[in-house]
């Protein structure tokens, strides 16, 4: 997929499991220990443990890699919850299952499953494993809306390999925003001071009714108390659509797009407007639409586009398919476009 220009976009933050995280527990009163004590016995029987393992692409390697013998498998361990005792789904991260060509999942009573992955969606770091076995214990996703800031939150997981370990915290915020190094935006996470270390990716995060809020998915290196989970509510609405589909079907304008500033405007000697300035990628709708990297879209769909925000909106109401009347800003001058919107396709950015 190549890109028609260069212009720098989006700074870099973190991803999840390279750095421990270490926090103190407040003093809680008896009641509310117990209280924590029986979410946990709710929720823990159906948090799993997730070992991979993923051999080497041989055409990736070098003849450098073969100097000490075959590169040996790489091994790699998370978490996970079951959310369908009948179907055997397990909800865990994308990235602790990615490129694995052998899963095991192993429950709290030792008895270890070979996983078959059914789908995942790397924008969101959601994937269904399923394990055929009977009579499994199920975790309960929190039903809609979201925890309220300052409400206790309870981690499980199995971080570096001690099974089924519990963090106490609370919520510290909603609806974060990440980038992770590999590009990915995450959005609407949860942020907790609960605990989280390697190995607790894809388990579950819980209130003290032990209801899953979230799940559990990356912290910030050498930071303290700054873990992020992806909220019940996204994962109520990607799994069925994963299990459906096989994947997550996106619209996509075919471009990248920030928000206009006066001193990118100075930069690239332009007047300012307010409005998205873009990206395209070569190829998708935005280019097929003649749409230039460096245009600034000033309305979509019949409304105005000031910032990121607006555009997003617009975009998220949109199917693949639909046509989206576009005014941009070209040389000082508006011009008008239509776009038929694409799917996303895999390794795009929205």
């Amino acid at each position: 997929m190549k890109i028609r220009n260069k212009t720098i976009f989006f700074a870099i933050i973190i991803l999840a499991l390279t750095t421990a995280v270490f926090c103190a527990v407040p003093d809680v009163s008896i009641d509310s220990q117990n209280t924590v004590v029986k979410a946990v016995k709710m929720v823990g029987p159906a948090v799993v443990n997730i070992d991979t393992v993923s051999q080497p692409d041989r055409n990736d390697l070098s003849p450098f890699d073969f100097m000490f013998g075959d590169p040996q498998p790489q091994k790699g361990q998370g978490s996970g919850f079951i959310i369908d005792s009948k179907n055997g789904y397990i909800v865990t991260n994308e990235h602790v299952i990615h490129n694995a060509d052998q899963i095991t999942v192993t429950l709290p009573d030792k008895q270890s499953y070979t996983g078959k992955l059914i789908a995942s969606d790397r924008q969101t770091d959601i994937a269904i494993v399923k394990i055929v076995a009977k009579n499994l214990p199920v975790a309960k996703l929190m039903n809609g809306g979201e925890p309220e800031i300052g409400s206790w939150a309870i981690a499980i997981g199995n971080p570096f390999g001690f099974k089924n370990t519990v963090t106490v915290g609370v919520i510290s915020a909603t609806e974060r925003q990440l980038k992770a190094p590999d590009g990915r935006e995450m959005e609407n996470l949860l942020q907790t001071d609960a605990a989280i270390n390697p190995g607790n990716s894809g388990g579950p995060l819980c209130d003290i009714n032990g209801n899953v809020i979230g799940m559990n998915t990356a912290i910030v290196p050498n930071g303290q108390g700054l873990g992020f989970a992806i909220p019940a509510e996204t994962i109520s609405k990607v799994v069925p659509e994963l299990i459906k589909n096989g994947r997550i079907i996106r619209p996509w304008v075919g471009f990248r797009y920030i928000d206009m500033s006066q001193a990118l405007a100075d930069r690239l000697g332009i007047s300012y407007v307010d409005g998205v300035i873009i990206q395209i990628y070569k190829g998708y709708a935005a280019d097929k639409a003649g749409l230039y990297s460096a245009d600034i879209i000033v309305e979509a769909g019949g409304k105005p586009v000031k910032n990121s925000e607006d555009f997003k909106a617009i975009v998220d109401k949109l199917k693949v398919g639909d046509k989206l009347p576009i005014t941009a800003v070209r040389a000082g001058k508006r011009i008008k476009f239509v776009l038929t919107i694409d799917e996303l396709p895999d390794g795009a950015q929205v």
